[in-house]
């Protein structure tokens, strides 16, 4: 938003928003009372911090690091969407937002990725999901070096001085996830299966987190349940469906499977397609495909945690921090809400 736009929807000369913003006087209480109304109309801003930034002709400079939404990837079009809609608000205001992506099972792709931010010098903030916790950490100094302010979204890494996180608590989510196996007690069978995707899981800080949590609960509440581990890699589908075959003929006993992470929706594909059902199948987030799988009676609880406010958030707390001063709260978590097939066309993100 510029003077002129607001002089034009005014009705006023653009000189005459200049000496309204900067209070110099000789202009009617009529105009000045349209100008300021206008200004509050187009997003709140208080004229003593849009005129700053229309005098200066400020525009703050914001890079985005997320993970590239496609097929392997579900999940990463909310957020995205979420961005998208956010920079639609703001760009009018001072902010200009480049988002750049990176392959979540493809470390590379990352460190490229964040050392090319890392690189720009003239940049005011930076929001990030810090996918790959070594990779973020040892980055650390240059981050800091940067001085300036960075978020983190989706995953709560530790460590770093981030301003703020948006996000679920994904070491609470594992828990609720236990919790719903603990109460749930329609299996005899006392056989948990945690499936953990990639070879380097414990570098994956949200999804090592969910198994964490999951395993912190059944150690406070101890049960009939035998909690193992199956580690798969997710880019290699017929390896991917092999594991989880051998894993299904090795036990009889298995009463149900914990998805920390996407590669869920996968596994619905395989169960479907044999028309494998156990008693208790509990994973992540509502996508299309996700849903069909719970529709099948092949899921039964999906946790939830708000995609698209993750990513519309992020932007918008920058934005306000940025643009206002405004000084952002630690965390802003999402909430951790549970899908049945009994609420699931009531959910809405």
């Amino acid at each position: 938003m510029t003077i002129k736009d607001i002089a034009r929807l005014a009705g006023v000369s653009p000189g005459t928003v200049d000496r309204i913003l900067h209070k110099r006087g000789g202009v009617s209480k009529d105009a000045e009372k349209k100008v300021l109304e206008i200004i509050e109309q187009v997003g709140g801003f208080t004229p003593n911090v849009i005129a700053r930034n229309l005098v200066l002709n400020k525009v703050y400079q914001i890079a985005v690091l997320m993970p590239l939404f496609n097929a392997e990837s579900p999940f990463w079009q909310y957020p995205k969407e979420g961005v998208l809609k956010a920079i639609e608000e703001v760009s009018s205001y001072g902010m200009k937002v480049n988002i750049s992506y990176f392959d979540e099972f493809d470390v590379e792709t990352y460190k490229k990725a964040l050392d090319e931010i890392l690189k720009d010098k003239n940049l005011d903030g930076i929001i990030i999901a810090p996918h790959f916790t070594r990779e973020t950490l040892d980055r650390k100094s240059q981050l800091e070096a940067l001085n300036i302010p960075y978020v983190f979204m989706n995953v709560p890494l530790t460590g770093l001085n981030n301003i703020s996180f948006v996000g679920q608590d994904s070491f609470g989510s594992g828990r609720l996830a236990a919790k719903l196996f603990h109460i749930s007690q329609n299996t005899r069978k006392p056989r948990i299966i945690v499936v953990e995707v990639l070879e380097d899981f414990e570098n994956y800080y949200g999804l090592d987190q969910r198994v964490k949590g999951f395993i912190s609960f059944f150690a406070d509440h101890p049960s009939y349940f035998k909690i193992d581990k199956l580690r798969v890699p997710n880019k290699n589908s017929q390896v991917f469906y092999q594991l989880l075959e051998e894993s299904l003929k090795m036990y009889d006993d298995i009463g149900g499977m914990f998805f920390p992470s996407n590669a869920l929706t996968k596994a619905g594909k395989y169960f479907d397609m044999h028309q494998i059902k156990l008693d208790m199948v509990v994973g992540y987030d509502m996508t299309e495909e996700n849903k069909e799988y719970m529709n099948k009676g092949i899921f039964t609880f999906l946790i939830c945690q708000e995609p698209f406010q993750q990513g519309y958030k992020s932007i918008k707390l920058m934005f306000e921090h940025l643009i206002y001063g405004k000084k952002l709260n630690r965390v802003y978590h999402s909430p951790i809400q549970i899908l049945a097939k009994e609420n699931l066309e009531y959910y809405i993100d």
